[in-house]
């Protein structure tokens, strides 16, 4: 059970392929896995502990079927996200999508359970709409990785064509 006063949110995860996902959450992270038990490991990040959980039935499946389709991470500067991403890369892990959205831009990559992972990041050059179901408008996302990697404010480019 979360400890509502508890500094962090702690998100758990079932996996089939604990290695993997333990690896890859701390890199995301940038925290280091701590042994819970012979079934759990714990990786706590700023604002985020992720508990990974070995599963003994679990399977290869849709991300669908374990309840967590997408996690959404706000993070506060460009330089938290390029530590984020040069750790995911070494993994081979890098953002497939990128998309503008009321007031941020979101650069997604995907777990080894198959779970999308939203990194969002403040732009004042995001659009505000009033409208709630607009969907999200997809953008280069080589052209917000190089953003980035210059450590500018991203966001300052034209949609996907």
């Amino acid at each position: 059970m979360n400890d509502v006063a508890a500094p962090v949110v702690e998100l758990r995860l079932l996996s089939y392929r604990p290695k993997e996902m333990v690896a890859w959450w701390a890199a995301l992270l940038g925290g280091r896995p701590q042994s819970l038990n012979s079934r759990m490991t714990a990786i706590t990040g700023l604002s985020l502990r992720v508990v990974i959980e070995r599963s003994q039935i679990a399977l290869a499946y849709h991300p669908e079927a374990s309840g967590v389709t997408a996690v959404n991470l706000v993070l506060g500067d460009v330089p938290v996200v390029q530590r984020m991403l040069n750790r995911l890369a070494r993994l081979g892990s890098v953002p497939q999508r990128a998309t503008r959205e009321p007031g941020a831009i979101a650069l997604w990559v995907r777990d080894p359970n198959g779970t999308d992972v939203a990194l969002y990041l403040p732009s004042p050059s995001a659009h505000f709409t009033a409208e709630a179901d607009v969907l999200p408008e997809e953008m280069h996302v080589n052209a917000v990785l190089a953003d980035i990697s210059r450590g500018r404010p991203v966001g300052g480019h034209s949609p996907r064509q």
